[in-house]
Parts: structure tokens; sequence; C-alpha cells
């Protein structure tokens, strides 16, 4: 487990929570004023069932009894770590919660042997990812919202 000064640690998701998860990835999603038809649509897309909880490296930051964030990734080749989750609670946004989990996942990434971490980042969240230190290293188009440019980041281990 990592934890902060602030009392936060980083620990793995229990199957058991991933209504809570999905509840926190809507309320993440909406906080960036995204309409409830576009976050409805990504819903099938951000959704996690208690099965990939179970399976995969899922981990929540967590602050006193309530889950602030979770972070989600794959290997996806021998070099390559992809996250396909990374939300912070909005009451959390701006206190160290995104820092926490994103130091927990370039440590186990490394700790995993790859060399990168690779994304997708809501356009949003791109300052966040480059103060982090991922650079854009293309776009592509939301199959969700016409015309939205979305950002491929990747952060060098």
């Amino acid at each position: 487990m990592t934890s902060t000064k602030r009392e936060a640690l980083v620990r793995r998701a229990q199957p058991d929570e991933a209504e809570a998860l999905n509840e926190l990835i809507t309320r993440s999603k909406s906080y960036w004023g995204y309409d409830q038809s576009f976050v409805e649509a990504y819903h099938s897309f951000l959704s996690l069932s208690p099965e990939a909880i179970e399976h995969h490296p899922v981990y929540c930051a967590q602050v006193g009894g309530t889950i602030a964030g979770i972070s989600h990734f794959k290997r996806v080749g021998d070099a390559e770590i992809e996250f396909y989750h990374f939300f912070v609670e909005p009451a959390f946004i701006g206190q160290g919660i995104g820092k926490l989990l994103w130091q927990h996942a370039v440590d186990l990434a490394r700790s995993m042997g790859a060399k990168a971490l690779v994304f997708d980042a809501d356009p949003h969240a791109r300052p966040f990812d480059e103060q982090m230190g991922a650079v854009v290293e293309g776009y592509h188009f939301s199959t969700v919202i016409a015309g939205l440019r979305i950002p491929r980041m990747r952060f060098a281990l």
C-alpha cells in the first residue's frame, strides 16, 4: 500500500466495490461538464465488472472510509502498460489523490519491467497528465462525440 501525509492510501479494489467505483467514474467524468447523454454513452466503455476487478490490477485511493480515486491498467506488450481507468472523485480533485494514484501506477509499472505508460486522455485532464510528465503522441476522434479529439499520451518510465 502507498500512503501520503493526508492519510490517503492506495489499495487493491475489491469485486464488491464495482458499483461504488462505477458511480465514482460517472461523477468524475461528469465533473468536466459533459452532458448526461455523453456520460451515458461512455458508460459501457467505463464500467468495471466485479470480475474485471477480481482479475485485473484495479486500485483505489482511499481517504478514511471514502474511495477518492481509481486506477486500472493492463500490460499491452513487453514494454507498455495501458491505463484504462484513472479517475478522481470530484471532491478530492486538487488534493493530491491523482498524484498519489499516478505515482503508485508508475512504481508498479516499473516493478513489472514496463518502459512506458500509454493511455487516451480526457482532453480536460490533459494538463494534469502533462504535469505528471506524459506527452501527447497523437490524436484520434471520439467514437461518442463527433469532432472531439482525444489525445493519446505516453509517459516514459
